[in-house]
């Protein structure tokens, strides 16, 4: 609100364009000097600013230049009327509030005038309390749709702030959520191989590929000196490597950064012929570069490079690559500890291998001459050193069994086991394994049922070590099965070969352990098992020696009810496959108790 020079308090107009306070503007239109002077008397008083025009022409030749706030016009003016010259004051400015003035006689035209548009009417003679109340009530209309237009604009500009944000943001998340599902099928592609050498080009490629690059090479640092040899090229030949050349060099010192500094570099020829080289890439030059650490647990294990895409690569580029770097790096440090615990498995066999066979030798020296001294023909031995000789050849063969074991495994994990395949059938191979074991059987009375169905095709087997397979599974039948149990042999085509199951009467087995059955040196912990003994290679050695024959071995068991170990082995011509006949159960070979 403001004041006039006078003290009264005169209602302000709100510019809309600047958003500051001005005093209305008045425009009066009456060719009755009388009536202009009262006017013009009041509105002054009132602290307006008010012009006046004499007839319609020249309250026409006023409206646009003056743009006034208010219009006080005679309906009845000579040449145009007062209603004319409210149509072109709307038509200059639609909000503009006019109030037309008209004796008793015309009440009508008044009435007429408000239904076109008239904001309000005075009737003469008039009181100027009246009209000042309906200036008053017309200049706060007018401020209220002057701050409201101003509100709707504001409010416009800000939704389309709000807009322009939410674009961003959806743009943000659609990114975002590209590039992690990107990432993620990328890194599904890439963590399908444990290979060091295979994971490499493929993590180089996919470089490429993300950064769009036309080339990328990939930089491993060695462990102990902290310098950087090529590990993976995409989209480029490397030359021949000359003899006597350095084959590891300083990344840090190549891209221009302090030595252990983790972060990107970007490079970009801008002058004409400009290009810039890398070490053991040869004489390839290139106009762009993009090179970010690949860092893992904290370290720095390499940097990876994409090269020569067309305008440069961007920062979005760098973020998404150094994302990439991150992720490959975790994969690559994998390989390595993949490559690292193969390399010591490997060793780890050799040596075992070699000692072994070491002992083996002289062990098998020992069991001989504990033979020979335990022989009554050659040596009288009295009850003390019979049950001592005794005791130490158990022992001496316990340990041949278990060297054997280690040989076996050793051999099957660098697949060297040596297979002598032949034609042969199954039933002779169960007889010998039954008759290694003839002492066992018969110490702990084990029932022992086989049964074979009829008119098996042979097998393409290595006899000896299928006999092995039945020796061990059959072994651990006996020994887990009680005093006087039951064990069985069913033998029955199934698909293209055959299936053997050896089951005992034992305690059984959890189903928790059941997956640690086929494991190196693993034992199940039960009391049956800590009795029994063993080595925890035997079912490993089976599993290998089926495979290695082209089945699969597996064990069913519930606990209290006994196990039953499975596996299959195919037929030689599995054409020869005969109808299976489920009723048929086969013969079943003599066994004593």
């Amino acid at each position: 609100m403001s004041q006039d020079p006078g003290g009264r308090t005169v209602d302000p107009i709100t510019n809309p364009a600047g958003g500051r306070e001005m005093i209305a503007r008045v425009l009066v239109v009456d060719d009755e000097p009388s009536v202009v002077d009262v006017f013009r008397e009041f509105l002054a008083a009132q602290g307006y600013e008010s012009t006046v025009a004499s007839n319609g022409e020249e309250a026409l030749k006023l409206i646009p230049t003056l743009k006034p706030d208010i219009i006080l016009t005679d309906i009845n003016l000579p040449g145009l009327s007062g209603l004319e010259v409210m149509r072109f004051a709307k038509g200059v400015d639609a909000e503009i509030a006019v109030i037309v003035v008209t004796g008793y006689a015309s009440a009508s035209s008044a009435i007429d005038a408000l239904r076109q548009g008239a904001y309000d009417y005075v009737t003469k003679p008039f009181d100027l309390d009246d009209v000042h109340q309906i200036v008053e009530r017309a200049i706060a209309n007018r401020r209220l749709r002057a701050i409201n237009r101003q509100l709707v604009e504001e409010l416009r500009q800000k939704n389309e702030i709000l807009q322009h944000h939410e674009q961003g943001l959806r743009e943000k998340v659609r990114l975002a959520t590209w590039q992690m599902t990107t990432l993620y099928e990328v890194g599904k592609e890439i963590s399908a191989n444990l290979e060091l050498a295979p994971r490499l080009g493929l993590i180089t490629a996919k470089a490429a590929e993300l950064s769009g690059g036309r080339a990328a090479v990939l930089y491993l640092r060695h462990a102990e000196t902290e310098e950087c040899r090529i590990a993976g090229v995409h989209g480029l030949e490397l030359p021949p490597r000359k003899e006597g050349a350095p084959h590891y060099f300083n990344a840090e010192r190549l891209f221009g950064l302090p030595p252990f500094e983790q972060r990107p570099v970007r490079r970009l020829a801008t002058q004409p012929g400009e290009a810039f080289e890398l070490p053991a890439i040869g004489p390839a030059r290139f106009t762009s570069m993009l090179a970010v650490p690949m860092v893992a647990e904290g370290q720095s294990i390499g940097m990876l490079v994409g090269l020569d895409k067309e305008g440069g690569f961007s920062a979005a580029d760098e973020n998404f690559l150094a994302l990439y770097a991150s992720q490959a790096a975790i994969a690559v440090r994998n390989s390595q500890l993949f490559e690292h615990t193969k390399t010591l498995d490997r060793l780890k066999s050799e040596f075992v291998a070699v000692v072994s066979h070491e002992i083996r030798t002289p062990l098998t020296s020992v069991k001989g001459a504990v033979e020979l001294l335990a022989d009554p023909r050659y040596f009288p031995n009295n009850e003390q050193q019979t049950k001592l000789l005794s005791i130490a050849h158990a022992n001496a063969e316990r340990l041949l069994v278990l060297i054997n074991d280690i040989l076996d495994f050793s051999k099957l994990e660098s697949a060297s086991l040596p297979m002598s395949l032949e034609h042969s059938a199954l039933q002779p191979v169960i007889e010998q394994a039954s008759s290694n074991l003839r002492t066992l059987i018969e110490e702990r009375r084990i029932q022992l049922e086989v049964t074979i169905a009829p008119a098996l095709p042979d097998l393409f087997i290595d006899s000896s070590r299928i006999a092995q397979v039945f020796t061990n599974l059959l072994s651990n039948a006996i020994k887990f099965s009680p005093p006087g149990g039951r064990v069985g042999i069913d033998v029955r085509p199934e698909g293209g070969g055959v299936r053997v199951a050896v089951s005992d009467a034992g305690e059984g087995i959890a189903a928790e352990d059941l997956p640690k059955l086929f494991r190196k040196f693993t034992q199940v912990d039960s009391s049956a098992t800590r009795k029994a003994g063993g080595t925890g290679l035997g079912l490993v050695i089976c599993k290998g020696i089926v495979e290695q024959h082209g089945g699969t071995i597996w064990v069913e068991s519930t606990q209290g009810e006994g196990s039953t170990f499975i596996f299959t082995l195919p037929f030689a011509d599995r054409s020869l496959a005969p109808a299976p006949r489920p009723d048929d159960e086969g013969p079943a070979l003599p066994r004593a108790a």
